[in-house]
């Protein structure tokens, strides 16, 4: 494994971590407070009853790392879904492609 697949690997496994963790917070915490009612309010009622509840946790998640951080949920979905994601597909979308690349020249 090169030392660039295990350092993705490892960052990945840190974020993934960090993200279950923080969401055990989330099912731990006591009550919804003024934030969660009004990161709540976001959920538009697919009809759908797990896609609602998957929704649900993860805008609980989102308000949880927002505490976290020492953001605002909207700040942090801006930041997660209008920079961050995008940017990770871009990086992984260059990444394929010198991947074929070095394929093609092996070939």
């Amino acid at each position: 494994m090169s030392k660039l697949t295990f350092t993705i690997c490892m960052i990945l496994a840190l974020v993934i971590g960090v993200v279950i963790g923080i969401g055990w917070m989330s099912i731990s915490h006591e009550g919804l407070d003024g934030e969660y009612f009004r990161a709540l309010k976001t959920v538009g009622g697919s009809g759908v009853n797990w896609i609602d509840a998957i929704f649900r946790y993860c805008v609980v998640l989102l308000v949880n790392m927002a505490k976290v951080i020492g953001i605002f949920y909207e700040a942090l979905n801006i930041w997660v879904f209008i920079i961050v994601q995008p940017l990770i597909i871009f990086l992984l979308f260059v990444w394929v492609i010198r991947l074929r690349r070095k394929v093609k020249n092996v070939r």
